[in-house]
């Protein structure tokens, strides 16, 4: 029985991983079609135009992408990174993924334990509800956040029913999301700028970071369970 269950968790540990390199593929080829697409001097243009809506709708679409589960933010990234470059691209979205896990925080803890339920996959429930026994243990928490990095959207909700503090919940989501993110907006800018080595090595380590992730928090959660 036991070796029956070490082995679900692994074929599970290597699905989630999978699902992790696949969001990162994912918002690298969104960028790179957008940008083949309509060509970098085109989409400088389309961001001069745009003026101060650009920025707002990428804030917007990052705080729908968090708050509507099921929509994925991942290309946002990269096509912030190829349209406004690094560090504008990283503030833009940054400000949007603040106030989107804010909001799914406190929807969490108004509405409570339904708002899970509803949004998270049956295959997922076994981990969150770990998480959520753990109560306010912030170690838990943070190797959980790894472990899904390409559903952060989901611990946003899930925190808002433990005991961790708001203060506490925004310093950990952001201080694990951002270097992610990073990543990925490096992914756009590398595109704009043309510079292939910046693109494949950020791509490498995100993916690496995807696994590695993955695999402690997993193999913590078969010790312990």
């Amino acid at each position: 029985m036991e070796i029956k269950t070490t082995t679900i968790d692994r074929d599970v540990a290597r699905r989630d991983a999978l699902k992790n390199i696949v969001f990162i593929l994912v918002a690298v080829g969104a960028a790179y079609g957008l940008t083949v697409s309509i060509g970098v001097d085109g989409l400088q243009r389309l961001v001069e135009q745009s003026g101060i809506w650009g920025p707002l709708a990428v804030i917007v679409l990052k705080m729908t992408t968090i708050i509507i589960v099921p929509l994925s933010g991942g290309p946002i990234y990269a096509i912030a990174g190829a349209a406004f470059g690094f560090w504008q691209g990283l503030a833009f979205t940054f400000v949007g993924d603040v106030l989107g896990f804010s909001t799914a925080f406190y929807l969490s803890r108004f509405f409570g334990r339904k708002i899970i339920l509803t949004l998270v996959p049956n295959t997922q429930l076994p981990f969150i509800e770990k998480l959520l026994t753990q109560g306010s243990a912030l170690k838990p928490f943070l190797k959980a956040r790894l472990m899904f990095g390409g559903f952060p959207e989901v611990f946003a909700y899930a925190a808002g029913l433990t005991g961790i503090s708001f203060f506490v919940f925004i310093v950990a989501q952001m201080a694990l999301h951002t270097p992610i993110v990073a990543f990925l907006v490096l992914f756009g800018n590398a595109l704009l700028t043309g510079n292939p080595i910046f693109l494949v090595s950020a791509t490498i380590i995100a993916i690496l970071l995807a696994v590695i992730g993955g695999w402690w928090f997993k193999r913590d959660f078969v010790r312990e369970a």
